[in-house]
């Protein structure tokens, strides 16, 4: 009678052997057992709620870690499924079927998920800081955002940085509550003193026509206003509500034909492709202010920024911000020439020492512009320019272009030395750069002029000759300490 054969005691075999050691290979470690659980929530604090929290399954480790994460962000579009997902990223359609398909599945998606946030944030269990909401109009119609945070301000008490964004639906979700209830709610209605103990607060695409949330905002330092519809007394109000408001920004934003900020606390300033007839900033402790594609007249521009020491201008940054009713991109030179004809007494960049510019150092009229820069930011010490990748309309509607080449290769070699750069400027940094006559034509100027230079990095989108690179290191140098670097993107 043959024995029965133990399964273990039961030899190893070959292929067995091999599988295992296959496995082994594929298998790698784990390199988070070693870290300890509060560096586990940070990692955690990066990733939506519906992330963190189904990375639960991990391991015994990872359980119940995203209820510690000093910040949880709730995005309805990634709890959406898969299906919903796809209709609700498609373009506008035409059809009324498939508005209100798109409408229907979105809307029981968005229930399920507003019923979702009361809970996560009860069965948070540690001190939360910040916290931001990424929902659909459809949480707006309801209430739905309003009473999360009522809840989340009621119970997390520490909660200093948030941020709400309302994802844009293509008309189709809109069209499918106005044609249930024929009005549509877009406005967000906050009670007086919401968003009283807040630092933080950054507001994506919504309708304001109250300052009343912001009443009693002494705390708040940063607010950040992107894609809203405003006007100008709500916007005023708005800052005057934020006493110690140091850092604002208002970005691709409509509602208002005059921006006049008046605010001594502030300390940062950026205003991001803006239309507007009158553009005002008075701002006595100001330090750094960026203009991105700013639509104005020059003579409605007024800056008054005594301590400025920097200052952001760009007007070709955005492909598809073009000129309209024949009002071309506020210009760096526009903006400080007229800020100093407006205010004589006092040259209101004196105290500039970082500028930052987009310019075609291959148009005349430009580099005119910033030949009168220079010679009025006499404190200079840091200059970037940025060379347009595009031609921008509004080079072509002047006539600087057709005068004789020559005339601009000899531009600098022409000119006056300017103070600044003869006895200010250290660094210099020219992206987008070519290595055409009129480019090295700058850069031997700066090379030859500069005696405090310490270094310029010029960056081209391309290989450069070797002879331009020869060039610049047979130009004579003003300074000592002087050093050329090239990069290449």
């Amino acid at each position: 009678m043959s024995q029965m054969s133990n399964p273990k005691t039961a030899p190893v075999t070959c292929n067995s052997w091999g599988r295992r050691r296959k496995r082994s290979k594929m298998e790698k470690p784990d390199f988070t057992k070693g870290l300890p659980d509060d560096v586990l929530s940070h990692i955690l604090s990066f990733l939506s709620i519906d992330e963190a929290v189904r990375c639960s399954v991990l391991s015994k480790k990872w359980l119940n870690l995203w209820k510690n994460t000093s910040h949880v962000e709730f995005n309805v579009k990634k709890m959406m499924k898969p299906l919903t997902q796809l209709l609700h990223s498609r373009e506008p359609q035409t059809s009324l079927d498939s508005s209100l398909l798109i409408g229907n599945s979105v809307c029981k998606t968005v229930s399920r998920y507003g019923f979702l946030v009361y809970p996560i944030i009860l069965r948070h269990t540690s001190d939360l800081s910040s916290c931001k909401f990424v929902h659909v109009w459809k949480s707006l119609v309801y209430g739905d955002v309003q009473s999360w945070i009522k809840v989340l301000l009621r119970f997390k008490k520490g909660v200093t940085n948030l941020s709400l964004e309302c994802e844009p639906d293509y008309g189709e979700v809109t069209e499918h509550f106005m044609s249930k209830n024929n009005v549509m709610v877009q406005k967000p209605y906050f009670p007086p003193r919401t968003f009283a103990n807040l630092a933080s607060l950054e507001l994506i695409n919504y309708v304001i026509d109250c300052p009343e949330a912001f009443i009693g905002c002494n705390n708040l330092k940063t607010l950040k206003l992107n894609m809203m519809n405003i006007d100008e007394v709500i916007l005023g109000g708005i800052l005057e509500n934020c006493a110690a408001l140091e850092n604002f920004s208002l970005l691709d934003s409509i509602g208002f034909d005059k921006l006049i900020i008046i605010n001594q606390s502030l300390k940062v300033l950026q205003l991001q492709k803006l239309c507007v007839d009158e553009l005002k900033v008075s701002c006595q402790n100001l330090e750094v202010l960026l203009f991105d594609c700013i639509i104005c007249e020059p003579n409605g521009v007024g800056i008054q920024t005594p301590n400025l020491t920097t200052f952001r201008s760009y007007c070709y940054s955005m492909y598809d911000v073009s000129d309209e009713e024949g009002r071309s991109i506020l210009k760096i030179r526009e903006i400080l020439a007229h800020s100093s004809q407006e205010y004589p007494s006092r040259n209101v960049f004196i105290n500039l020492s970082a500028l930052s510019l987009d310019l075609d150092l291959n148009h005349l009229g430009e580099v005119k512009d910033l030949y009168a820069v220079l010679l009025l930011c006499s404190c200079l010490q840091v200059l970037e320019i940025s060379l347009p990748v595009f031609k921008h309309q509004s080079i072509f509607l002047s006539n600087d272009h057709v005068l004789p080449y020559p005339i601009i290769s000899k531009f600098w070699e022409r000119e006056n030395l300017c103070y600044c750069v003869n006895k200010k400027l250290k660094f210099v940094c020219i992206r987008g750069f070519k290595g055409s006559e009129q480019e090295v034509g700058f850069v031997k100027y700066l090379i030859s002029r500069a005696t405090m230079m310490k270094r310029i990095t010029i960056i081209s989108n391309g290989l450069l000759e070797d002879a331009d690179q020869k060039l610049f290191s047979l130009v004579p140098r003003a300074s000592g300490n002087l050093s050329i670097n090239f990069k290449f993107n």
